[in-house]
């Protein structure tokens, strides 16, 4: 089944949409300082990021999980690094926006369901466990 983003231009009140590719399975986004959108996509083991103004996909990157991985919740920090959960793996994936090189966090607790994560001032990942309903945090 194919699945779009659906992008609403403030300015004009227009609305468009951005095709993903089959088996995506989008899941949760969230907005850089640069404008763009990071958006995890579920089905595909993937993550991209999409420049809502151009309306067009600017990166693609597989995660290290793989297709069943599972990526579900996305956030991204003040100066850029953006923070993915592999859902299915219990680990959290963060791209440093300089060089884009991933690490894989291993989280300290199993079946975690990560669905939402904020980073905070200070640079700390702050994450809901929906499945074993614990909050964590990593530096």
């Amino acid at each position: 089944m194919n699945k779009s983003l659906v992008l609403a231009l403030s300015d004009t009140g227009a609305m468009s949409e951005l095709r993903l590719p089959d088996g995506s399975r989008p899941r949760r986004m969230a907005t850089a300082p640069d404008g763009s959108l990071w958006v995890t996509l579920y089905g595909s083991g993937k993550l991209v990021q999409i420049d809502p103004a151009a309306r067009r996909t600017l990166r693609e990157i597989a995660l290290p999980a793989g297709r069943d991985g599972g990526p579900y919740a996305v956030t991204v920090d003040g100066i850029g690094n953006v923070w993915a959960n592999e859902i299915s793996t219990d680990t959290v994936v963060r791209m440093d926006a300089g060089n884009g090189e991933l690490r894989v966090v291993k989280l300290p607790s199993k079946g975690v369901g990560i669905r939402k994560m904020i980073v905070d001032a200070e640079g700390r990942l702050w994450y809901m466990g929906s499945h074993n309903g614990r909050l964590g945090m990593l530096r």
